[in-house]
């Protein structure tokens, strides 16, 4: 306060209401730390919500809930010393001094509104809920190489497309959270358009790579990212479809092998391009994913000779890789999979719980671990949530875990 008002220390003020004092409390105070300070400062942060959401603050990296919290003491503002204004400056000044005394400074200070409180910043999950519903409205297939997206209304497809702009705008999220939100949907840029890949043509996509692989004797576990977007873009495939294939299918790594795959970057032509590693329980998941959208609920033994069948001759499907994809569960003698995935679950705590409990009213933790061990809230551990959302009984110290709703 010395410095904002240049004053020395010592040095004696008179506090007055200004002129153009206000009791409607026109300024908020908002409370930051220092690196939200300084990104404040430099870029500017974003407040977003539509008008029936709460707002969020958005720095670049993290999403903020804003919690006014009132003061048992009312807050009064005045403005820095240059823009300061003098409620009277034709104060007397005192006739009798001392001698040998100095003249005192004296500075009137002009209070120009109050604040009963300040807003407080609260790390919180962002919300994505709708992201996937934006983004799905019009899937990319492979009739529309030719469409002009500019000419939206001159084709037949049905569903809006969105620009990052227009899902920024919309999504409470960070620039951060909402990239790794796309990613994880498998959404890519396509004409300056945000969405995702029609399933039967990523799926397409996929069979071409392997095949192309082999063919071109390219290892599995070292593909470089230059050479398959130009090798695929020759045979009609964009290069931002192809990444979205090598993001899902696959784990990016250094061109010595070291997994980078928490790094984000795109292709380039030189020796330092990425390297991607063909991850073989995705891809056996992919085509455990076909089977399933021809028919939800397998006997356990059909389903394992049919993906065994379908899914390519070198790699081994194994049950485990449907953990968080399918349930197993018996019925008399039988023992059956029923399609259950985890994406398309809530991405909300309170909601996820909620829908796991309406799918089952007891859950054995190997069962409900791979539901909810996607789940990242800010000031949550998973036990936390754990022992908010969930009763946990244990008849013996040896006996399996049985979890039900709180």
């Amino acid at each position: 306060m010395i410095s904002a008002l240049n004053l020395d220390r010592g040095q004696q003020v008179s506090v007055k209401y200004a002129e153009n004092f206000t009791s409607e409390e026109p300024y908020k105070l908002l409370e930051v730390d220092e690196a939200i300070l300084q990104e404040l400062l430099e870029n500017g942060l974003t407040i977003k919500g539509a008008r029936e959401d709460e707002a969020v603050l958005c720095t670049s990296e993290a999403t903020y809930a804003m919690k006014f919290v009132s003061t048992s003491n009312t807050v009064l503002l005045v403005p820095p010393s240059k823009a300061a204004k003098r409620v009277d400056d034709d104060v007397a000044k005192c006739d009798f001094m001392e001698e040998g005394e100095e003249e005192s400074k004296e500075t009137d200070v002009g209070v120009v509104a109050t604040a009963s409180g300040h807003i407080e910043l609260v790390e919180v999950a962002p919300n994505m809920e709708k992201l996937k519903a934006l983004v799905s409205e019009r899937p990319f297939r492979d009739d529309e190489m030719s469409v002009d997206y500019e000419d939206d209304e001159g084709n037949e497809y049905i569903g809006r497309l969105y620009t990052w702009d227009e899902l920024s705008a919309s999504i409470q999220a960070s620039d951060r959270q909402l990239k790794e939100e796309l990613k994880k949907l498998g959404a890519a840029e396509i004409g300056k358009y945000w969405r995702t890949i029609d399933p039967g043509y990523m799926h397409n996509l996929l069979e071409i790579l392997l095949s192309t692989a082999i063919q071109d004797d390219w290892s599995f576990k070292a593909l470089r990212e230059s050479v398959v977007l130009r090798r695929l873009e020759a045979d009609g495939f964009p290069p931002q479809v192809v990444l979205s294939c090598l993001e899902t299918f696959g784990i990016r790594v250094h061109p010595s092998g070291e997994d980078s795959s928490t790094s984000h970057g795109t292709a380039s032509v030189g020796e330092d391009t990425p390297v991607w590693a063909l991850d073989e329980g995705r891809i056996c998941g992919q085509y455990a994913k076909v089977l399933f959208s021809a028919k939800p609920k397998w006997r356990m033994d059909d389903f394992m000779e049919e993906w065994r069948v379908i899914t390519p001759s070198w790699m081994t499907p194994h049950i485990d890789m449907l953990r968080g994809e399918a349930l197993v569960e018996k019925v008399g003698m039988d023992t059956w999979l029923d399609e259950f995935s985890s994406s398309l679950l809530p991405t909300r705590p309170d909601a996820r719980f909620s829908a796991l409990f309406r799918r089952r009213s007891k859950w054995e933790w190997e069962d409900l671990e791979p539901y909810f061990r996607d789940l990242k809230i800010p000031g949550q551990s998973l036990e936390a949530m754990l022992l908010k959302y969930t009763r946990k009984s244990q008849p013996t110290p040896t006996s399996t875990p049985v979890y039900t709703a709180r």
